[in-house]
């Protein structure tokens, strides 16, 4: 049942208007009645209402101020304006502040339920709308939840998405770290069918593609798609290979972020299929431990500005244990190269510096890398590769890298904040080390990154509760608590009250 308060400085017509309206046959109730535009304010101040019926000719106020005031401080409430015959100048004027429709007096009954009717189908359909909203953002939660690889509730991912249906992901960012318009999003969506896309990053997005085409043709498609950007929005792609369903995201998202990061590092729009370059890689998941703490060991130390002039011989000591070791060595150092290069690449271009501190032969040092007939020639270009990033990067305010730093992690916990993140998520999506990060979060921003989150999460929650549509628990899975209670238990340690507590003193029902 949607609500109604009828307004009318005659109380006649109000008693008329609830008694001879058939309201519970056409999907609605009388929530109230008042007599003045102040006395409807104060009724609203405490009750929820969806439609309001009101006159125009009242004293003081009249329905054009009201109906104002609703567009600025209710602006979902719908509104139908009652008028006399030579008052249709009013109700033209109402009709341009929103109101929806106009009935003269006296009311026709038949005219009034057909409006009535007219008004239910838009609350349907933007109750419907709203619901899919939410659904939508449930499904981007968790298609960024399956792409950190954090366990998933089966029930609740089987109602949100198809997880039966194989899929493909595809990653894009602009080369310029311009954001991706809503245009370009919106255009990817007609050309892919069945694509679901959600924004690590502002110039970043991933799309799943559930049941896609083939790989040639979902490239040629890409391409064409790219092509025509080209001049507004230089994009870079990665495709991943085809995987068996949701369960499978991480390692999708995984090869995808390879292949298109790979993509950027050579220094030109376009796309890569991680089947292409999955030769040079290691396989996604199959990397030694030691070696990805390799690699972010010394992403962490460019960024570092204390660490940095012991880069190099960390790195010499590195790649001198594949040649202490038996067969394979080159193999190995070959790729372990690679994915520093593409590492240092997608962590140093994310800064916006005056002076770009990115290598400006990237693509040439990766071909003398695989062209290598030994680990001795690969140490000589890539000790010339990041001593040239050395000197480029001493011309860097360390503390102000350090800064856009964690301008970035708090940009994107903003966006990301209903997901599972944690330090180690945040630590590998910004290729820092888990501790690094912790440390320099609480030196930048006085708080460490729980409580940051937390305290995130409940000033979003509290405006998600001024909403009476939304229950309880669906604003605890907006902001990220798949447990309600979890989630009251934390509302309650910040604000003093539980969430119905709090949203009782908004004098909003639930």
């Amino acid at each position: 049942m949607y609500r109604v308060l009828l307004v009318d400085d005659e109380e006649m017509v109000t008693q008329g208007l609830s008694r001879f309206v058939p309201w519970n046959e056409v999907g609605y109730e009388i929530a109230g009645t008042a007599t003045s535009v102040a006395r409807a304010l104060t009724f609203l101040e405490s009750q929820p209402v969806d439609l309001v019926i009101t006159d125009i000719q009242m004293p003081v106020q009249n329905g054009i101020d009201l109906i104002r005031i609703l567009k600025e401080q209710y602006p979902k409430i719908k509104t139908i304006i009652l008028s006399g015959y030579t008052e249709f100048s009013y109700a033209q004027q109402a009709l341009r502040l929103g109101a929806l429709d106009y009935l003269t007096k006296p009311v026709n009954f038949s005219a009034m339920r057909q409006l009535l009717d007219r008004v239910h189908n838009l609350l349907d359909q933007e109750q419907h709308s709203e619901e899919q909203s939410l659904q939508e953002m449930l499904a981007h939660t968790l298609i960024m939840n399956f792409a950190n690889g954090y366990p998933y509730d089966k029930a609740r991912a089987d109602a949100c998405l198809d997880t039966t249906a194989s899929i493909l992901v595809v990653r894009m960012i602009s080369k310029d770290q311009s954001p991706l318009i809503q245009s370009l999003l919106d255009d990817f969506r007609d050309r892919f069918s069945s694509c679901r896309i959600v924004l690590p990053s502002p110039h970043e997005c991933l799309a799943v593609l559930e049941n896609p085409s083939s790989l040639s043709e979902l490239t040629r498609q890409l391409t064409a798609f790219i092509d025509h950007y080209l001049t507004t929005v230089p994009l870079c792609a990665g495709i991943s290979e085809l995987q068996s369903g949701y369960e499978q995201l991480r390692t999708a998202a995984r090869q995808a972020a390879k292949a298109m990061h790979y993509q950027n590092a050579r220094s030109a729009a376009g796309i890569t299929a991680y089947a292409h370059v999955k030769e040079i890689f290691l396989s996604t998941g199959a990397r030694a431990p030691k070696e990805e703490n390799y690699i972010r060991e010394l992403v962490e130390m460019l960024s570092a500005g204390d660490k940095r002039p012991l880069l190099l011989e960390q790195f010499r000591n590195m790649l001198y244990n594949f040649e202490t070791e038996p067969d394979g060595s080159l193999l190995q150092a070959k790729r372990f190269c690679t994915e520093l290069l593409v590492e240092i690449d997608a962590s140093m271009q994310s800064f916006s510096l005056a002076d770009d501190p990115r290598h400006l032969h990237l693509s040439e040092t990766l071909i003398e890398v695989l062209a290598a007939g030994s680990v001795t020639e690969i140490n000589g270009c890539m000790s010339q590769h990041l001593q040239k990033l050395i000197e480029q990067l001493k011309q860097v305010d360390d503390s102000r890298m350090a800064g856009e730093l964690i301008d970035r992690v708090k940009g994107y916990i903003g966006d990301h904040y209903a997901e599972n993140l944690t330090l180690s998520v945040l630590a590998e999506i910004f290729y820092v080390s888990p501790v690094y990060l912790s440390r320099l979060f609480k030196k930048k921003t006085g708080t460490n990154f729980v409580e940051y989150l937390t305290a995130l999460r409940i000033e979003k929650a509290k405006e998600f509760l001024n909403d009476p549509k939304l229950k309880v628990y669906h604003v605890a899975e907006m902001v990220g608590y798949e447990n309600p209670r979890y989630f009251a238990r934390l509302f309650k340690e910040s604000t003093g009250v539980v969430p119905q507590e709090y949203r009782n003193n908004l004098n909003i029902e639930a």
